[in-house]
């Protein structure tokens, strides 16, 4: 039975805490139960377990988003983008692996930079692209102002962007206090105005 998964999940959980240099091989080795020579096995370096650990994650990170955005087609594009912030501020608070996501992105080893961006960049253009598609449905499109899906999907992004850094330098209440400051404005940004479906009557008209 191969101990390669258990390395995996252990080295995840080391990097998410303790961040690249703090998790040493030796202690991913004891606390999977193993010797250290035994991880060269299965990875030739920290580095190439580090790079496996993080494609992994992100693989399973953009299925379970992606998941989360299908299952509500059917519900206004808003309330849409809305939970999918709250879900990621909430993940982040719960979840080591998204913890480890988003520290390694934002902040990934100095050795390996290029090779983690090689990842990340086109997880968040695929983003991109998918948030547009969303926007640009019938029934979305009808409620932004002109040709305005890849901008809305752009703002929603940079918005998101600052929401999750705030997570990471302070903390999720924080995050959230930003996330509900920022969100009318965005909102009445990329929204038209409401209008009724008649004219309103003064009396004696």
């Amino acid at each position: 039975m191969t101990r390669k998964p258990a390395i995996e999940d252990i080295a995840l959980d080391l990097f998410a805490s303790e961040g690249f240099e703090g998790a040493s091989l030796g202690r991913i080795a004891d606390e999977v139960g193993i010797r250290k020579p035994s991880i060269y096995a299965h990875f030739r370096s920290k580095e190439e377990l580090f790079l496996s650990v993080f494609e992994q994650a992100l693989r399973r990170k953009k299925r379970a988003l992606f998941r989360f955005v299908g299952e509500r087609r059917s519900d206004p594009f808003d309330d849409v983008l809305r939970g999918l912030a709250e879900r990621l501020m909430d993940d982040y608070e719960q979840d080591a692996e998204t913890r480890f996501l988003l520290r390694m992105s934002y902040f990934p080893p100095s050795s390996l930079h290029d090779r983690v961006m090689d990842l990340v960049n086109p997880f968040f253009e695929q983003g991109e692209r998918g948030l547009t598609r969303l926007l640009r449905r019938p029934g979305s499109a009808e409620r932004l102002y002109p040709d305005g899906a890849r901008e809305a999907a752009l703002a929603y992004l940079t918005i998101l962007d600052g929401v999750l850094a705030e997570a990471i330098y302070s903390s999720r209440a924080n995050a959230a206090r930003r996330f509900e400051a920022v969100w009318p404005v965005y909102c009445r940004g990329v929204l038209r105005p409401v209008r009724p479906d008649k004219p309103i009557h003064t009396q004696g008209e």
